[in-house]
């Protein structure tokens, strides 16, 4: 007996089946958020703060772009948070 041929699927999920179109596109707006972020912070795009002179608030330049960084991921985890848990 010849068996039909076996096709090979993934199934893989980025989002649930049962989403919205306005929570996909929020989705996507936050992982890219999160992600230029990140990208911010390594190599090569680190290059445009990756300099001592001049000095913010008494810090290198370099120290600030770091923070900067930092305080600007912990606003939009924030601004997730409510977003997910508003009540």
């Amino acid at each position: 007996m010849l068996q039909p041929e076996k096709r090979i699927t993934t199934n893989l999920l980025i989002f649930k089946k049962d989403i919205t179109p306005e929570t996909k596109k929020r989705g996507i707006f936050w992982f890219c958020y999160f992600l230029i972020c990140l990208l911010a912070q390594i190599w090569p795009i680190y290059l445009i703060g990756n300099r001592l002179y001049p000095f913010v608030l008494g810090m290198p330049f370099s120290m600030f772009w770091v923070v900067l960084w930092i305080v600007i991921i912990f606003i939009g985890l924030l601004i997730k948070f409510n977003q997910e848990y508003r009540r």
